[in-house]
């Protein structure tokens, strides 16, 4: 849940650092400089800060129309298969995303405007994979049946 919250608060931080750079931009002709690069690295915090508990919880995006046509033997397979699905995915980033952090660790690599070490960024990454893969293993089935489109127009 903490997570979660950081993850919130990542995004209210790309709004005030944008209100602050466009005010800057109006009022003094000069937008703060690292404003992209932060953005985007609280952006990608945020998305994966809020990975584990949107997983655990079965929030996520899912296309549910050849789920929804499956019966209830099969939809059953098909959640174990899309769960061993995403710990594979996330083993593999695991795996892509260690020697990257290393590599920044050991080179003290920092961003190329704002100077921001880009490490603790970076370490977000893989324990939020672990967490997410956790979330997989721990993961609650769906509470109610996917809506058809027709449904969700009304």
């Amino acid at each position: 849940m903490a997570m979660a919250v950081l993850g919130a608060l990542s995004a209210s931080g790309i709004v005030l650092i944008i209100g602050a750079s466009v005010s800057m931009r109006y009022f003094a002709f000069a937008p703060l400089s690292f404003t992209e690069e932060l953005v985007g690295l609280l952006m990608t915090v945020s998305f994966f800060l809020v990975l584990p508990l949107v997983t655990l919880r079965s929030e996520h995006v899912r296309i549910s129309v050849f789920v929804a046509a499956l019966s209830e033997k099969y939809r059953s397979l098909a959640t174990k298969i899309s769960r061993i699905l995403g710990m594979t995915f996330c083993v593999w980033l695991i795996v892509l995303s260690i020697p990257w952090l290393e590599f920044a660790i050991d080179r003290n690599i920092k961003t190329e405007v704002g100077r921001l070490l880009m490490y603790p960024w970076m370490l977000v990454i893989p324990i939020s994979i672990i967490l997410t893969m956790i979330a997989f293993i721990l993961q609650r089935p769906p509470t109610k049946e996917p809506s058809s489109r027709s449904n969700l127009m009304s």
